[in-house]
């Protein structure tokens, strides 16, 4: 059930998906004027578009921009807003967990059986690093929130407590959440199949289980038992489970095998009890009791921290913002979901902007512009968001490209707590994809400072760095597969960075800080 506080202007919907069917009710506050049927149906044809996984929810509401500023002809829409949470229940009920304790004991004796001083010989026990990283080349701003953390409320059915005093956690009717569940976002299904998030080991220890082979593309957490995962005993007895990977992405390391911190173990998928590809990480004392590794004034199962560096409990970010030509998000589970984003427009189009947030506040501000081909902001515009939290989140604005535009190549400005986001796209002409991982070229970090490595799986001749207007900036022979490039020199801003090759050019963009 959601309470909605009145607000003027405002048109909420409210769409539940449960496997095959979905409920949809409108509000109308106080103040608006009657909607007529034609609305009403245009309305709903775009929203009903907005096909999620099954046992998602997700909240739809119009948000009216603040302190616009430019001509007419980048005019923006309102915004509309899209809270997304998951359903929650048990990844393992309790005979399962039974279950993996006696295989956990049963493979450590078989460990000790083959070498006594298996559990001795363990390096030992590190604070944690984070159990998971991006694949090698990734470039986007992110790729994952964190919705759940360990239920601290030990009396099940919706008696939340997390470390933080918060409620990001889940109970059932007779059990908690006794990890913290990290979800690709956005796109989880196709970040999934790109192999987006690798599960690496958080601190040294010793495969006591592997499980791989089932099933990868659930939507339903409905108790399934065949997860893909790994679970590793420390030296100090104490261990994690990784759970829910991608079928046979996962390492050939076998039972018995010691791992080191950082160590590949898998990738994220949607095996077992699950409805969207992420990583539920789990870690117990030598006891077996459940700890939460994150330290806070509520955690009352350990009293330090078990990471190296703890992130902090709000992570206000977005982590993709990009220009799409539609406003649709349909594409059914387990699908890859088709994004619709488009870098190239012509007079006559019409414009999305999209925002992917993580940990979004009530009463939040962002800051966009846009600035046309020769730097000058032509259109402004500030939004806030007046509802509750949410950790996974999107927005998107609509625009027409008019024939006043001019030719060359825009950018796309958010400013969220201190951090600028930036996407580019073209007008009557062409650039390259919005991906600054392009096939056989790979520059990081981005954005850069003073050097922007550039990473080649084939050998190339030259690069040259252009300004958004066109304007050659630099260019320099490539004589190996590794280039340190000097961008200390530039002047903040985006740019383009051609790659020659055998006669053929390719483009990324990247952005100096």
């Amino acid at each position: 059930m959601i309470n909605v506080k009145n607000q003027n202007n405002v048109l909420l919907f409210v769409t539940y998906f449960r496997a095959e069917f979905f409920n949809k009710i409108i509000f109308k506050t106080k103040n608006m004027k009657l909607i007529t049927m034609k609305i009403q149906i245009y309305l709903f044809t775009i929203f009903a578009t907005l096909t999620l996984n099954a046992q998602q929810k997700q909240t739809r509401f119009e948000i009216k921009n603040q302190m616009i500023s430019g001509s007419d002809e980048y005019k923006i829409s309102e915004s509309y807003f899209m809270g997304q949470e998951f359903e929650k229940t048990e990844c393992l009920t309790q005979i399962q967990r039974f279950s993996l304790n006696q295989e956990m004991e049963s493979n450590r004796q078989k460990i000790l059986q083959k070498n006594p001083n298996a559990f001795k010989q363990l390096k030992k026990l590190t604070l944690f690093q984070n159990p998971f990283r991006a694949k090698a080349g990734f470039n986007g701003y992110g790729f994952h929130t964190l919705n759940n953390q360990v239920d601290q409320n030990l009396t099940p059915n919706n008696k939340l407590l997390d470390y933080y005093c918060g409620t990001r956690t889940y109970d059932w009717i007779n059990g908690n959440h006794q990890g913290t569940d990290y979800i690709l976002w956005p796109y989880p299904w196709k970040n999934m199949d790109e192999n987006t998030m690798e599960i690496i080991s958080a601190s040294p220890g010793i495969i006591i289980v592997k499980k791989d082979g089932f099933s990868d593309k659930n939507c339903v957490n409905n108790g399934n038992p065949n997860w893909n995962g790994i679970v590793v005993q420390h030296s100090d007895g104490s261990t994690a489970i990784y759970m829910h990977f991608k079928k046979n992405g996962i390492t050939s390391k076998v039972v018995g095998d010691a791992v080191d911190a950082g160590e590949f173990l898998g990738l994220a998928g949607s095996s077992g009890s699950s409805n969207t590809p992420h990583l539920h990480f789990e870690v117990r004392d030598s006891q077996n009791n459940v700890i939460d590794p994150y330290a806070g004034a509520c955690n009352s199962m350990n009293t330090e921290s078990w990471w190296a560096n703890q992130e902090n409990y709000y992570v206000p970010k977005i982590n993709r913002i990009s220009t799409h030509s539609s406003s649709q998000y349909n594409t059914p589970c387990p699908q890859p979901e088709n994004t619709y984003e488009k870098v190239n427009f012509n007079a006559g189009d019409m414009l999305y902007l999209r925002i992917y947030l993580r940990d979004i506040q009530t009463g939040d501000l962002i800051q966009f512009s846009l600035k046309d081909p020769n730097n000058n902001v032509v259109s402004s515009w500030n939004w806030n968001s007046p509802w509750p939290f949410y950790a996974t989140a999107w927005a998107f604005w609509s625009m027409e490209i008019t024939t006043s535009w001019q030719t060359g190549i825009y950018t796309m400005s958010a400013k969220y707590y201190d951090q600028i986001y930036e996407t580019q796209f073209a007008v009557g002409t062409q650039m390259s994809t919005a991906e600054t991982n392009m096939a056989n070229i790979y520059i990081y970090p981005n954005p850069a400072d003073e050097i922007l490595n550039l990473k080649l799986d084939n050998p190339a001749e030259k690069y040259t760095i252009f300004a958004m207007d066109g304007r050659k900036i630099d260019e320099q022979k490539i004589n190996s597969l590794k280039t340190e490039i000097n961008i200390q020199k530039l002047a903040a801003g985006t740019y383009i960075l051609a790659i020659q090759s055998q006669g053929v050019t390719r483009k990324v963009k990247f952005i100096k800080k």
